[in-house]
């Protein structure tokens, strides 16, 4: 599961840089492309109500649902939404990213660090934790300010 998964994350980052150039024409392909995204996850997480599974938009989004399928079996409701609210997290992060790139701007020290500590994916894979080491941590600690803290110094020490 978290092979496919890292596949498709750093696939995924690739795809939305390579969508953002100004070459590509359409300013809200990128938009698109995360919106579409986020429907044809939370189909695979078994979170949403369509039956019927959405298109992915990249053929490297297909890699996601090779993840979510494990993950979806073995995993309570309350795991599947608390991480695909991280992926959600990370997603805007990058499409936050991107305007930046399409504006040929840099963005404020401030502006930066707001969507930065999302695009690194660190809270995706602590989202993950629980799963891959095969426990059940009792909610009550995992939505805990002190394990939200853990998490924001953790990808402080990987992003700087």
């Amino acid at each position: 599961m978290i092979t496919w998964y890292s596949m498709w994350i750093f696939l995924w980052d690739d795809v939305i840089e390579d969508s953002a150039t100004p070459a590509s024409g359409i300013t809200d392909k990128v938009s698109w492309i995360h919106h579409q995204a986020l429907k044809y996850m939370e189909y695979h997480l078994g979170l949403s109500s369509s039956l019927e599974e959405p298109i992915p938009p990249t053929k490297y989004c297909t890699l996601f649902r090779y993840a979510a399928e494990p993950f979806r079996k073995a995993s309570s409701l309350l795991q599947r939404i608390r991480f695909y609210e991280e992926l959600k997290v990370y997603m805007d992060g990058c499409e936050v990213e991107q305007e930046f790139v399409r504006a040929g701007e840099l963005p404020s020290w401030r502006e930066y660090w707001s969507h930065r500590l999302g695009t690194s994916s660190v809270h995706t894979y602590s989202a993950l934790g629980e799963y891959m080491s095969g426990g059940n941590i009792p909610p009550e600690m995992l939505d805990t300010p002190e394990l939200k803290e853990l998490w924001v110094g953790i990808n402080r020490h990987i992003v700087t």
